[in-house]
């Protein structure tokens, strides 16, 4: 047998449990091994467990005696993880286990990602439901699957599944906050037809944008941050007051919830109007560095000319511009409650080209339910106003905040009295599995908690071990003081 990595790290429980997760492959939409290894844990200890048509798992146990008349807690966490690797990696995430290892005060992997996210939770979770010490009412523990590519577990949840009127998710990265509410969010996208002939008497200039800082479109959206597709779309708006313009490709942004930190157009312009053109876009270039160098010191904007001869027509090239130019990015409006929280964004995340479409994608986010459907319909009308065909999905639902709610007055009480100093109440603009959970019953008091953990979804990712024993002393001390909430 292996010797343990994390011997000696406390509390032990916890880091056992978590050390046994690192074994198992569980990339997001391959969990049926760490579903399995989760059930004969369970059975090894006599403790329920049920598993939905989805891959979700149920564990539970029924209060200790004394305790029955304390409203039943769920603890929640997701099963699978992002699985990221160096180039240079041999781990095979469907065999392998992750190379888990002790650096100073973190445990981080070694050329992977370590899983942390939320492999920290659901050990936290189990080691709750092991530990014989706890004085405790009913508690259930709800693992789901495939959170990392779209909460397919928690929309696959059927009502009922779980009991517990309080939840108190562990997905949270940061020590020393409690989520209190998160935003709602939907994609759409674009398609709008393109035909992309030869040119005659026309000459090619690329325009490519690159190093901006980017970022987390729920995270950094309020941020001074430039978005590279606006930036290509400014530039073609100006050049298109002066001379003809058809795109031959416009390239944008790595994923719907990313600031786009990159982009690039190649079109097609008269030759004669070119050494114009060329000239106008370096002084565009210049003006931009003198204006937002500052805030984007990473900034490079690349001009040249380029080999292609094929274009889309004048007309569609207008349409894609059009579309572009109208379609908002960044905050929409704020929170009149929480100072500082975006209420509503929308997030212009990704243009491709090629075959015969430019097709765009966004993502828009709310935590007001109104807003968030305003908006959609929005986005919608923009689309069909420049001939666009519209698709618009996997809409899920924000998670309002609270602050006066007894359950989250518990936590923080009981967080400050590990942590010895005050606990934050916050709200935030990105997505939970919560605001899911809510749909499935608008009575559901909750909140999040969890360790710190750096370098989420990348392989410098790691878990400050400290962090880990405050949060398991918070869980536990909630756990034990849910009878103050009332009888079940």
């Amino acid at each position: 047998m292996e010797p343990r990595v994390l011997a000696g790290l406390q509390p032990q429980a916890v880091w056992e449990i978590f050390e046994g997760i690192t074994g198992v492959p569980r990339c997001s939409g391959k969990e049926q091994r760490i579903r399995a290894w989760v059930k004969e844990w369970a059975g090894r200890r006599g403790i329920g467990c049920r598993e939905d048509q989805t891959g979700n798992l149920l564990l539970r146990r029924e209060a200790t005696e004394g305790h029955g008349q304390a409203p039943v807690l769920v603890l929640q966490a997701h099963l699978d993880m992002v699985c990221a690797k160096t180039a240079d990696c041999p781990v095979d995430f469907d065999r392998d286990p992750i190379p888990v290892r002790v650096r100073g005060e973190v445990v981080a992997s070694q050329g992977t990602t370590l899983g942390a996210d939320n492999g920290s939770g659901v050990a936290l979770a189990l080691a709750a439901l092991e530990d014989p010490s706890l004085r405790r009412g009913p508690l259930e523990v709800l693992l789901t699957v495939g959170e990392e590519v779209g909460f397919v577990g928690a929309f696959g949840l059927e009502p009922g599944f779980f009991t517990g009127k309080y939840l108190l998710n562990l997905d949270s990265e940061e020590l020393g906050l409690i989520t209190i509410g998160t935003a709602g969010g939907e994609y759409t996208d674009y398609v709008l037809s393109a035909t992309f002939r030869q040119a005659a008497r026309s000459r090619a200039v690329r325009l490519s944008v690159e190093g901006l800082a980017g970022g987390h479109s729920g995270i950094h959206i309020h941020l001074p941050r430039l978005n590279a597709i606006r930036l290509i779309v400014q530039a073609l708006e100006e050049l298109g007051k002066a001379t003809e313009l058809r795109i031959s490709s416009l390239e944008g942004g790595m994923a719907t919830n990313a600031i786009p930190a990159s982009a690039a157009c190649t079109f097609l312009v008269p030759v004669e109007r070119a050494g114009e053109v060329l000239q106008r876009l370096r002084d565009w270039r210049e003006r931009i560095f003198r204006e937002s160098r500052e805030k984007e010191p990473g900034m490079q904007i690349e001009v040249a000319e380029a080999g292609q001869t094929r274009g889309a027509t004048h007309e569609q090239t207008e349409a894609l511009l059009g579309l572009l130019r109208e379609l908002p990015h960044g905050p929409l409006a704020f929170s009149k409650e929480i100072e500082g929280l975006v209420e509503t964004s929308n997030n212009l995340a990704l243009v491709r080209s090629g075959g015969k479409a430019f097709e765009v994608s966004l993502m828009c986010r709310s935590s007001v339910a109104s807003e968030l459907e305003s908006l959609s319909k929005r986005l919608r009308q923009i689309g069909e106003r420049h001939g666009a065909r519209v698709s618009q999905h996997d809409r899920y639902p924000g998670w309002t905040a609270d602050p006066g709610c007894r359950f989250n007055a518990l936590v923080k009480q009981e967080y400050e009295a590990v942590l010895g100093r005050p606990a934050q109440l916050k709200a935030y603009h990105f997505g939970l599995e919560c605001g899911v959970f809510k749909g499935l019953d608008p009575d559901l008091r909750m909140a999040s908690i969890g360790p710190s953990i750096q370098g989420v979804h990348s392989t410098e990712e790691c878990v400050e071990i400290a962090s880990v024993g405050v949060v398991w002393q918070v869980i536990r001390r909630v756990i034990e003081g849910m009878e103050r909430l009332g009888a079940a």
